[in-house]
């Protein structure tokens, strides 16, 4: 007897009553789900069915240590449901981190002169959570924030911070800092180091099957597995100019700025599976796309 042929759309439309999380884990379980989950009208109407908030903060300093945030919604006329972080102690509150896939949000805030605290919140349930401050003091350099699970609710921070130029001789050398929600505390683990000639680009890491990414000056992705909390590195295609990492449909991808015609595109790679260095071509856009942070109200978060 032939096995019934899965009628995917029947698939699509029960998946799309399900919260994120939920999606997240049966893009595992078949490939053509996968890539057509990620297909602007799907999104939308998961949106709408699951009373979900799409769109990402902005952040700007004010002036000095004051730093001003807001939510900018990605639907035009979407009604506001006060998405903000006021909720958080007062202070001065800076958006460390983002694991936009679970809207959750790693914040510092400097509640006096030299006194910090940090803050793994969650803003539309206004819920948040204070946990103990790094053991190093060092200046940090960059901030990657992972949600393992949500019930439990389960996440892994990375904190990166730079040693003294002469500490660094022979590389550049950070330190390495994770804290785990199941422990409940910050551990050293081995440093970063990176040859003199190459350098980590300050900036937020893209979070992709269970892995922290960055980009070096040489063109180098940075990997930390969030699994093993072990570094790894392999190189950018060489094409174009202009490197720059992004999340495509759940995985690693990174654009490259070239011209064709008097024309200025991007192209797009994506890893070809998230344990392989090799990159495969996905297309070529005119246009930089930004990451949405999709938040979900009915999720729990503690």
């Amino acid at each position: 007897m032939n096995s019934p042929v899965i009628n995917q759309d029947m698939i699509l439309e029960i998946l799309s009553r399900f919260p994120a999380s939920d999606i997240e884990k049966s893009r595992l379980l078949n490939k053509e789900c996968n890539k057509r989950s990620y297909e602007s009208w799907f999104l939308n109407l998961n949106r709408d069915r699951t009373n979900s908030i799409s769109g990402y903060f902005a952040q700007y300093n004010g002036g000095g240590d004051n730093y001003q945030t807001s939510f900018v919604y990605e639907k035009t006329g979407s009604q506001n449901n006060g998405v903000s972080i006021d909720f958080l102690p007062p202070g001065k509150v800076k958006i460390e981190a983002c694991d936009a896939s679970h809207g959750i949000l790693l914040c510092v805030n400097e509640t006096g002169p030299s006194v910090t605290e940090y803050i793994v919140c969650k803003p539309t349930t206004k819920q948040y959570q204070i946990i103990p401050n790094p053991t190093m003091q060092t200046f940090a350099g960059s901030f990657g924030l992972a949600v393992n699970r949500l019930n439990p609710f389960r996440f892994k921070i990375l904190r990166l911070s730079s040693l003294p130029g002469i500490l660094n001789r022979n590389h550049r050398t950070f330190v390495s800092e994770v804290f785990d929600s199941d422990s409940f505390s910050w551990k050293r683990i081995k440093n970063l180091r990176l040859p003199r000639k190459d350098g980590l680009i300050p900036s937020k890491p893209v979070h992709a099957s269970r892995f922290l990414h960055w980009l070096s000056r040489d063109d180098n992705v940075i990997r930390f597995c969030l699994k093993t909390e072990t570094w790894s590195f392999f190189k950018t295609p060489n094409f174009g100019v202009s490197p720059r990492l992004v999340r495509y449909e759940g995985k690693l991808g990174v654009s490259r700025w070239w011209m064709t015609s008097g024309e200025g595109l991007n192209r797009l790679w994506v890893l070809k599976s998230s344990f392989e260095k090799s990159w495969v071509k996905v297309k070529d856009i005119g246009a930089v796309y930004f990451t949405i942070c999709h938040l979900h109200p009915n999720d729990s978060f503690v």
